[in-house]
């Protein structure tokens, strides 16, 4: 402790912190972190380009600030509680789930506090870390976690020394970094492509961030330098336009609103907005609950609201792409007798491109946009979810990240049966939604649909965009290949490494093979050529996918 007390000696830190102080430090958090999404996105362990913590936190650190713009007398409890609604809204992907988890945390510890101290900030620290571990189906040492659980233990040895709340912060600062530090010698892979963990250096820029404006001193943390600009412009034009949910529409609106109150009746509130919209999706509690309805009359809907409670926080907007495309999709869906509208179960699937929407949507899907690169929130998918007809839900995430998100907004739908799939790759999400029978029995469903998709073997192949030793020798900007998310061949040249990969996925022994031509792929007559010559007996189609970051995606079944 007596190197922290002497490097904030020059400072007069705060001793505790108020509701709107507290709103001022997320919004410091959120300036410092979005400078380092780039470098952060640049951490993945693969040498592939889809690399998106930095991305996943940042959404989910906004969306938390942005939940917090209200009452500006807020306690410091009430502000910890809107923050952890915000970012419970705006997960996305397993690093956003773990940081709702540590906002959860704080706002349970101190949900009664007019101000934060030490003690409390300790607390919520442990309470958060715990939470965290408990809500990741397979936890693993080396990532967030662990940074996490290591920055809880410190704060409470340092709260048993006796400390201020800034100065609890910075031993938070510094044991994150530390504990970053070591995730490489915790996890083989990152010691191999020789980075940290892009989770935990995440958790290290927003503590930097939260010393620094509690201490009101500069971050310790800048962004690395060897950064290139290409990456940076273009993570942060994809942060600049990521697609809103809702766009103009012709079938309605799409309401939310926080309703604020005391005692708020949830079930009750609901019964009443079902009655004037569809698609209600209620999140939180008695004191303060978002509110999502589609209806072709917002002004009755809010009047009847205001007989609840209090209005905050109101938007209103024309129906989402998604919804007018599913309004489409059912339309077509009407007049085909295998997907009658009368169907038992209902299909959402996650895709990374408008391509793959259409296709998914000709098997019966619903579909949210999002993948590598742009899991989308547990809010969106949930939407999705609560638009369908069918009271059971299958969800097909298509991508592992996109699997905790999912899971996560399962919880957001209480009135319907949702369960989601074990799927995680475009190419075996593509053939299990070929095997979707929405009126057979949803168990029977849920099982031919997994095992239809336990018989592909999943191809990608894509630039690399760093060096790699193990287990094949990988140089950035070469192709690279995956085989079910295994590197399985790297070269300069397209169709080299593309056969490489049929052959790794034992192509001698398939029927089919599906190509998914991404943005961004080259001309494939001579790998068509090559492998009909080689597979004489395997037969080809050819879907253009549009999928950003993977030029080339294959279904070998």
């Amino acid at each position: 402790m007596g190197n922290v007390r002497t490097q904030q000696a020059v400072a007069t830190p705060q001793v505790n912190w108020t509701g709107s102080t507290l709103r001022a430090a997320l919004a410091a958090i959120v300036t410092h972190f979005r400078r380092h999404v780039p470098s952060l996105n640049a951490l993945n362990v693969f040498p592939v380009p889809d690399g998106d913590t930095g991305t996943n936190m940042l959404l989910t650190l906004e969306s938390a600030l942005q939940a917090t713009d209200g009452e500006r007398s807020a306690t410091a409890g009430t502000v910890l509680e809107q923050a952890a609604r915000g970012a419970l809204l705006g997960a996305r992907g397993n690093s956003g789930v773990i940081l709702f988890q540590l906002f959860r945390g704080l706002a349970q510890v101190a949900h009664n506090a007019r101000v934060l101290d030490a003690a409390q900030l300790g607390a919520g620290l442990a309470e958060g870390a715990r939470l965290a571990y408990q809500a990741v189906l397979h936890p693993v040492e080396g990532t967030m976690l662990t940074v996490l659980r290591e920055v809880a233990e410190a704060a409470q040895q340092a709260l048993a020394q006796g400390c201020t709340l800034a100065e609890l912060l910075a031993v938070c600062r510094d044991t994150a970094i530390a504990s970053v530090r070591k995730t490489p010698d915790l996890l083989p892979i990152l010691r191999q492509a020789g980075v940290v963990d892009a989770g935990g250096q995440g958790i290290a820029v927003m503590f930097d961030a939260a010393a620094a404006f509690a201490a009101n001193t500069s971050p310790i943390l800048q962004p690395p330098g060897d950064v290139q600009e290409g990456h940076i412009a273009q993570t942060m034009t994809f942060l600049d336009n990521i697609e809103a949910l809702h766009g103009d529409d012709a079938f309605g609106y799409c309401v939310n609103f926080v309703l604020l109150g005391e005692n708020l009746p949830l079930e009750t509130l609901r019964e009443t907005l079902n009655e004037l919209g569809t698609s209600a999706v209620l999140v939180g509690d008695q004191q303060a609950v978002k509110v999502h309805v589609h209806t072709e009359h917002p002004g009755q809907l809010l009047e009847a609201a205001l007989a609840f409670g209090e209005l905050d926080a109101v938007r209103i907007d024309n129906m989402s792409l998604q919804t007018r495309a599913l309004r489409a999709a059912r339309e077509k869906a009407s007049e085909s007798p295998h997907h009658a509208q009368s169907s038992r179960t209902g299909l959402v699937a996650v895709v990374p491109s408008p391509e793959l929407a259409k296709v998914f949507a000709s098997f019966g899907a619903a579909t949210v946009r999002g993948g590598p690169g742009m899991v989308p929130s547990a809010e969106e998918i949930a939407h999705a979810i609560a638009a369908l007809p069918q009271d059971t839900v299958l969800v097909l995430p298509n991508d592992p990240n996109v699997a905790t998100t999912a899971r996560h907004a399962a919880q957001f739908i209480a009135d319907k049966q949702v369960d989601v799939l074990p799927i995680s790759r475009i190419p075996q999400g593509l053939v299990a939604a070929t095997a979707f029978h929405p009126d057979a029995e949803t168990h029977e469903v849920a099982r031919q649909i997994i095992e239809a998709s336990q018989h592909v073997r999943a191809i990608a192949v894509t630039k690399a965009t760093r060096d790699l030793d193990e287990p094949v020798t990988v140089r950035a900007g070469e192709w690279l290949a995956l085989v079910d998310d295994t590197i399985v061949a790297s070269t300069p040249d397209f169709v080299t490494t593309a056969l490489a990969a049929f052959e790794a996925a034992n192509a001698a022994e398939a029927e089919l093979a599906t190509l998914i031509l991404g943005r961004d792929a080259p001309p494939i007559d001579s790998l068509i050529q090559s492998i009909q010559e080689r597979w004489p007996g395997l037969a080809l189609e050819t879907i253009e996918g549009g999928q950003p970051l993977y030029p080339l995606m294959v279904a070998l079944e």
